[in-house]
């Protein structure tokens, strides 16, 4: 090979790995936040939990809360994935059914029983956060 072929081969294999990772960005980033509340934090002091997924893109928790109205209402959160959550201390048994606890997080914009969870608080004052990175998860 001469040292233009080398220097041709060079060349295109950076092109090859530059549109490699041009390619990934947007499955890193497969979807945004822009359906929920970001800006507001909910806050369910009594909420029951009856199922946590620990799966794949995203773990749910699910819980029941009764509103001031007396009406039992289901709910959804998203959590992030368990590579995520286990070095936040979460393991697939942090939450189970029937365990009683406040939680905080962003409700879905359009009054929908759904969200993104930012933290658990155990009524013995442990606190199981989701996204230690956001501001508003070192708020107490």
């Amino acid at each position: 090979m001469t040292e233009s072929e080398g220097a041709y081969v060079k060349r295109g294999g950076f092109l090859v790995v530059v549109l490699l990772f041009s390619m990934t960005s947007p499955v890193m980033a497969h979807h945004g936040t822009a359906g929920y509340d970001m800006a507001n934090m909910s806050t369910l002091a009594k909420a029951t939990i009856t199922e946590i997924e620990w799966t794949n893109p995203h773990c749910q928790i699910r819980f029941d809360v009764t509103n001031d109205k007396g009406d039992l209402q289901h709910w959804t959160l998203e959590a992030p994935p368990p590579s995520m959550l286990a070095p936040r201390e979460w393991t697939r048994k942090s939450l189970q059914a029937g365990d009683a606890v406040k939680i905080e997080f962003h409700a879905a914009k359009n009054g929908s029983p759904f969200g993104i969870i930012q933290r658990v608080t155990f009524p013995d004052g442990k606190i199981l956060r989701a996204y230690p990175d956001r501001p508003d998860s070192k708020t107490e």
